[in-house]
């Protein structure tokens, strides 16, 4: 089958407007950070949707939003934030996998097309790779980015996997300068906390303020419920010893 894949655009917004512009995006990765992230700064900084990927096997999922407008899987934002143009893809499902690198090439070379100045790329770290409490994420330089964090360490060594790899990949050989954000996160829920890091390191790079509050509130809720299911599980296998020794 070829390739159908292709950038729909639901407004007006030309080329030259997107010409330097910073791209950012995530997937759904460890602690949904990437995700989460993304959502995240398009909402606080309401940002204005643009335009979304088709591609051959569309995810056939969406939704009536309270903007009131409907949500598409991989959606495309653009906005102007302080001194800096903003390009963000929000991708609220994945492609499937026989589509996922034909899809990701796409999405290189879309944002090569449009002369993006830099990519920002976010994902989550396990972390039990942290060596030092203190530290909050590591990042990772593609090709030679203006962005750089001379306070965090870069993760070399380590393997990267899944769409964010495959973009890692497809912008290195396109050209397109970059950095990869990977706070410390859960692996097994999602970690809005870890999400709350990269909005902060982000903002910093955009010289603007963006409220993590709602993260923040969100990852107490999360880490108040996960507290509560290990208190549970140790009651019930107290429970359990207790009744085995009642049998012997």
């Amino acid at each position: 089958m070829a390739s159908k894949i292709k950038f729909v655009p639901l407004t007006d917004v030309t080329k030259n407007e997107l010409a330097g512009s910073l791209f950012i995006t995530g997937f759904h990765g460890f602690g949904l950070v990437g995700y989460l992230t993304t959502l995240h700064i398009v909402q606080e900084l309401g940002l204005r949707k643009i335009g979304f990927i088709r591609t051959n096997y569309i995810p056939e999922v969406t939704m009536y939003t309270k903007s009131g407008d409907i949500q598409y899987p991989f959606e495309i934002y653009y906005g102007v934030v302080g001194k800096n143009k903003l390009v963000v893809a929000l991708h609220n499902d994945m492609p499937i996998d026989r589509e996922r690198v034909a899809y990701v090439e796409f999405l290189a070379k879309l944002v090569k097309d449009w002369g993006v100045r830099e990519a920002i790329l976010i994902g989550g770290l396990n972390q039990e790779l942290r060596e030092d409490p203190s530290e909050k994420f590591r990042w990772i330089p593609i090709n030679t980015p203006f962005i750089t964090f001379n306070d965090a360490r870069i993760l070399e060594g380590r393997y990267v996997i899944g769409a964010l790899a495959l973009l890692m990949m497809f912008l290195r050989a396109y050209g397109v300068n970059g950095v990869v954000i990977l706070p410390f996160a859960e692996p097994r829920r999602p970690d809005p906390r870890a999400s709350a890091i990269a909005v902060d390191v982000i903002a910093k790079v955009l010289g603007v303020e963006i409220s993590v509050q709602r993260l923040i509130e969100e990852a107490s809720i999360i880490e108040a419920i996960e507290a509560e299911r290990e208190k549970v599980e140790r009651a019930m296998e107290e429970a359990e010893k207790r009744s085995r020794l009642s049998y012997i």
